[in-house]
């Protein structure tokens, strides 16, 4: 959030960027380390949940549009709205809660991990 209008200006290109006074090589770099720790270290501690990190970010942008201010908390929002569904859907496929929400999450997140492949692609 303390970086959004940095990002917003980095979404408009780089000359753009720089010429609004962003560091561009410092913040791409600073950006990737943290995405990648944070990435690393939710893998780590909750597993396969960590799909929604991958459903989330898109979802949000498809329905707020790509301004960092708005797309960051929605992200968390739609996260945690997802988590709470795939839990939700655990428990009443399975009346005792037995099916793990990794596997429902698993089931949301490769679909859609696979779209973003193919999109990216094109």
């Amino acid at each position: 959030m303390l970086r959004r209008w940095d990002l917003n200006a980095m979404a408009a290109g780089e000359e753009t960027a720089s010429g609004l006074g962003v560091r561009v090589a410092r913040l791409r770099l600073v950006g990737m380390l943290a995405a990648t720790m944070m990435a690393a270290l939710v893998t780590a501690f909750h597993g396969v949940i960590g799909f929604l990190g991958l459903i989330a970010p898109h979802i949000a942008r498809r329905l707020v549009g790509a301004d960092h201010g708005l797309l960051i908390p929605f992200s968390s929002v739609i996260g945690a709205l997802l988590l709470l569904a795939a839990d939700t859907l655990g428990r009443a496929m399975i009346g005792s809660g037995a099916l793990p929400v990794g596997i429902i999450t698993s089931f949301m997140g490769a679909p859609m991990f696979l779209y973003l492949l193919v999109r990216g692609r094109r």
